[in-house]
C-alpha cells in the first residue's frame, strides 16, 4: 500500500485502491480471499468464520513449545518473526497505518491487512488506528477476518496484535495497534478463560491476566459486544504495564468461536471473539 496513503482514512484507501468490487464476505468474485492469494479449502459457515463446536468446558489445545525468554511460558508464548521497522511514521520502511472508523466494514480491514501481509511476506504488517468502542470493535473483528484468511493461504501466515493507547486507559479510548508476524498459534477456548462484560473492571480483568502471566500459565478472553470488546483491550494493555519491568512482552491473537453462553444454559451457540493472551 502507497507509504501516500498513511493519513487517509481506510474506507478512502479502499476505495482510492481498489481494482474489482469485493462481496459481502470480503472475497472477490471468484473465490479469492481479501488480497488476491486463492485460500486453500477450510470448512466454514455462511459468514466465512471457522466453526468450532467446542464450548466453554473443553480442554485448551497448546501450541507446540517454542523457544521463548521463560521456559515456563513455551507452550504459550509466539516467537514473533523480524519486522522492518517499529516507527508508525517510518515511510523508508514502508509502514503502513490503517484508520478504521465506527462504520468501516471488517471486511474491508481484512482486505487492507491481507493485502500488506501478502505483499512482503509477513515481514511487514500494517499497524490499526481506532478510536471509541464502536470502531475498535470494527477493527477486532476486521483482525480475526484477516488471520482467519492469512492462515488459510497456502503459505499461512499468523500474527499477534499489542493495544497502545494514545492516553490515559481511564480516560481516553485512541488505540493502535501494532501487528507482529509470528509462528502459528494454536488455542481453544477453555473453562479457564477469563471473560468481559460491560460491567466489567478493566483494572481487576488487567490484575487477572497479569497475575496468570506472571505465573507462566495460559490465559484468555472470551467476550462479544463493543463495550466489553473495548474493557478487554484496555485490560490487555494495562496488564502488559503491569509487567513490563519483570521482561515480559503481552500480546494477544484474536479469532471467532461459536460458542454457548455459560450464563444462559441451553441457549444456541452465538459467536464470541477469543483473545488468546501470549507474551
Amino acid at each position: 500500500m502507497a507509504t501516500s496513503n498513511l493519513d487517509m482514512a481506510l474506507d478512502d484507501v479502499i476505495k482510492s485502491n481498489s481494482r474489482r468490487p469485493v462481496s459481502a464476505l470480503g472475497r472477490a468474485p471468484g473465490g479469492r480471499a481479501p488480497g488476491g492469494r486463492t485460500p486453500a479449502r477450510r470448512q466454514s459457515d455462511a459468514d466465512g468464520r471457522v466453526v468450532s463446536g467446542r464450548a466453554p468446558g473443553g480442554r485448551a489445545r497448546r501450541a507446540p513449545a517454542r523457544q521463548a525468554t521463560r521456559a515456563k511460558a513455551a507452550p504459550y508464548s509466539g516467537r514473533p518473526a523480524a519486522r522492518r521497522g517499529s516507527n508508525l511514521d517510518d515511510e523508508e520502511e514502508g509502514m503502513t497505518t490503517l484508520k478504521v472508523s465506527s462504520t468501516t466494514k471488517p471486511n474491508a480491514v481484512a482486505g487492507a491487512i491481507c493485502s500488506v501481509a501478502r505483499k512482503s511476506n509477513g515481514h511487514t504488517m500494517p499497524s490499526i488506528a481506532a478510536t471509541g468502542p464502536a470502531a475498535i470493535n470494527q477493527a477486532i473483528k476486521g483482525l480475526a477476518i484477516a488471520r482467519k484468511y492469512l492462515l488459510e493461504d497456502d503459505t499461512p501466515i499468523d500474527f499477534i496484535i499489542q493495544p497502545q493507547f494514545e492516553q490515559d486507559v481511564r480516560q481516553g479510548s485512541n488505540v493502535i495497534f501494532e501487528l507482529t508476524a509470528t509462528d502459528g498459534i494454536e488455542r481453544e477456548p477453555s473453562e479457564d478463560d477469563l471473560s468481559a462484560k460491560e460491567k466489567t473492571d478493566c483494572f481487576k480483568l488487567a490484575g487477572a491476566v497479569a497475575g496468570r502471566v506472571r505465573n507462566g500459565e495460559e490465559v484468555s478472553i472470551t467476550t462479544k459486544g463493543q463495550v466489553p470488546v473495548l474493557v478487554a483491550v484496555k485490560a490487555i494493555s494495562l496488564a502488559q504495564s503491569y509487567v513490563r519491568e519483570e521482561d515480559l512482552d503481552i500480546k494477544f491473537a484474536i479469532q471467532f468461536r461459536d460458542l454457548e453462553d455459560p450464563e444462559l444454559r441451553g441457549s444456541p451457540a452465538s459467536t464470541f471473539l477469543h483473545f488468546a493472551i501470549v507474551y
